[in-house]
């Protein structure tokens, strides 16, 4: 079997495994429970919680029923002559958040400094920044069970049948279809147009992926985009809402406004793009020579 035959065969197993081993239960959750109260309320945290293992138990089963082995599994950390892209999962969502923040004030209110620095004190921002930046390490154990799979198994045998944009683009829509379940019950978007809530999901997975993927080729090592995804998850953006002002209180957001605030997380992921393209073809030239 061909490289790509055999790359192919693993993607689609692959594929099979992420989104029964997740779309069943959390079906079934929805349909028993409730979205709200099974994933929303806290009562069932556990079941929260492992259910987003499913593609790193996909990656597992995988390799298990193909026979393909460990060798590239970056469950390494590989922290020697890395330490700045951990450093960069660390900083680029909050980077994010102060662009956003900015985009927000501009956008739907005004730059009143007296304002922010009446809302922001200090110790309230350092609060936050401190406090994200210590947590997000420790929970990204949650994120491992995503990341294992998309950038730990996903990627590598996309990227060869699709090349870096392809892998970046489809790659996206599929991390971001995955979540559809939660979706289209109001997770993240509401419940105004749940399909269009998907299409927001998979948009948002395409520009944060691009730079997980980044991060994973660059270490060798998974860890870095669990770190990075953890805070995403856990505020990391939210020090950007310390350069709001002058958004009335009453401002209603639709979907379309959803979308233009994602702008600057897709220019960003944009860049890092650009950059994953150039190192690739550094790397095909310096093969040449």
């Amino acid at each position: 079997m061909s490289s790509k035959k055999a790359d192919l065969k693993r993607l689609v197993i692959f594929l099979l495994l992420a989104f029964g081993s997740t779309w069943i239960p959390w079906i079934a959750f929805n349909i028993i429970f409730g979205y709200s109260e099974w994933f929303e309320s806290g009562h069932y945290g556990l079941l929260v919680l492992l259910s987003g293992f499913g593609p790193a138990l996909a990656n597992v089963l995988t390799r298990k029923l193909t026979n393909e082995g460990w060798e590239d599994s970056k469950l390494h950390l590989n922290l020697k002559g890395n330490l700045k892209y951990y450093l960069v999962a660390l900083v680029i969502m909050s980077a994010v958040g102060v662009l956003s923040g900015l985009q927000i004030t501009f956008t739907y209110g005004s730059w009143d400094f007296a304002e922010i620095s009446e809302n922001a004190p200090l110790t309230a921002v350092l609060n936050t920044v401190l406090g994200t930046f210590a947590s997000a390490p420790l929970f990204a154990f949650i994120t491992f069970g995503e990341e294992f799979g998309w950038r730990g198994y996903m990627n590598d045998k996309m990227e060869p049948l699709l090349g870096t944009v392809g892998t970046c683009i489809v790659g996206g829509m599929i991390w971001g279809v995955w979540h559809a379940p939660l979706t289209l019950c109001g997770h993240n978007y509401g419940t105004e147009q749940p399909f269009v809530g998907v299409l927001l999901m998979c948009l948002n997975c395409i520009s944060s992926g691009i730079i997980l993927m980044w991060l994973t080729k660059k270490t060798g090592s998974v860890f870095p985009a669990c770190i990075m995804h953890s805070m995403n998850n856990n505020g990391g953006t939210l020090v950007g809402n310390f350069l709001v002002s002058g958004v009335p209180e009453t401002l209603e957001t639709t979907l379309l406004d959803e979308l233009y605030l994602m702008l600057p997380q897709v220019v960003v992921g944009a860049v890092f793009l650009i950059l994953m393209l150039r190192e690739k073809r550094l790397e095909k030239t310096l093969a040449l020579c």
